[in-house]
């Protein structure tokens, strides 16, 4: 049993078992191997798919969940982050699935506790979660990503989904471009292809994934305008049609009319609903993968 706290912990293989477990959940939907666990699921930050997916799969899986919420917790009263997961870790839990706004939050709570624990996003580190399930939708659509072309296209700077997706889709074999204002870019990025507007590579894609614009992460003038952006990096359902058989993705929630258009939903080849379908089964997985 092992905590997963980022994606540099899993092999190629460690991904393909997860991989087949998410499939055979697919099937199967239940589970007991987490029959009398109970499993704390602390959220320090907001989230919609991520919370209900993991609540959903340890229920699934036959465990208990105990959700923290850390809004009208005793965090309110000054209680710090120390204090609170030994409090919480008084209830002889057996794992955590966190989600903080600091980078390495799960790291310091693993330390602390010596358990179990699986990150949910941190700051702008880490989502590994959501990089197995974006791979994981591409890859139930292609059988394999080895020699894809994906591009990620945004706020790939303040981006913990563009930072795992980077690191799993390359051990995966697919070759990674991305595209975004240079203010949101970090100046660092080895063995990635950096494309100036999605229109000047998207003929050569295979797969797109969308980030939001974290505009609660943002200080003022990292972009001309919304307007400005959407001319260069949004995407759009004629931009689709033209290109059939690009696949694009996106974590959610979307802006939309920023980061791509309202109609998009509609099309086949968008799967941001398949990625929420998904990231149940990827979560379930990664549950069965950390506690046998």
């Amino acid at each position: 049993m092992h905590s997963l706290l980022d994606i540099s912990s899993l092999s190629k293989k460690n991904i393909a078992t997860i991989f087949d477990y998410a499939s055979s959940y697919q099937k199967k939907k239940r589970d007991s191997i987490l029959q009398g666990k109970d499993i704390v699921i602390a959220f320090f930050e907001s989230s919609t798919r991520t919370r209900c997916s993991f609540d959903l799969a340890v229920k699934r899986l036959g465990g208990n969940s105990i959700l923290f919420d850390a809004q009208g917790s005793s965090i309110s009263k000054g209680e710090s982050f120390i204090d609170t997961i030994h409090t919480l870790n008084q209830y002889d839990v057996q794992g955590w699935i966190i989600r903080h706004g600091h980078a390495y939050a799960p790291h310091i709570l693993q330390q602390e506790t010596q358990s179990i624990v699986i990150n949910a996003g941190d700051g702008s580190h880490q989502h590994p979660t959501q990089a197995l399930l974006d791979a994981y939708t591409l890859y139930s659509k292609w059988g394999s990503l080895e020699g894809k072309n994906i591009m990620i296209v945004g706020d790939v700077l303040h981006s913990r989904v563009a930072r795992s997706n980077i690191q799993l889709l390359s051990i995966l074999g697919a070759k990674i471009f991305v595209s975004g204002p240079g203010t949101l870019l970090p100046r660092f990025l080895p063995n990635i292809t950096i494309v100036p507007t999605i229109h000047d590579a998207i003929h050569e894609m295979d797969g797109v994934i969308m980030l939001r614009i974290q505009l609660e992460r943002m200080k003022n003038g990292l972009i001309p305008s919304k307007r400005e952006y959407a001319r260069y990096f949004a995407i759009n359902e004629a931009m689709i049609v033209k290109h059939d058989n690009l696949l694009v993705l996106h974590p959610g929630p979307a802006n939309y009319g920023l980061e791509l258009s309202m109609e998009c939903m509609n099309h086949k080849n968008v799967l941001i609903r398949e990625q929420v379908k998904y990231g149940l089964y990827i979560r379930m997985a990664v549950l069965k993968h950390c506690f046998t």
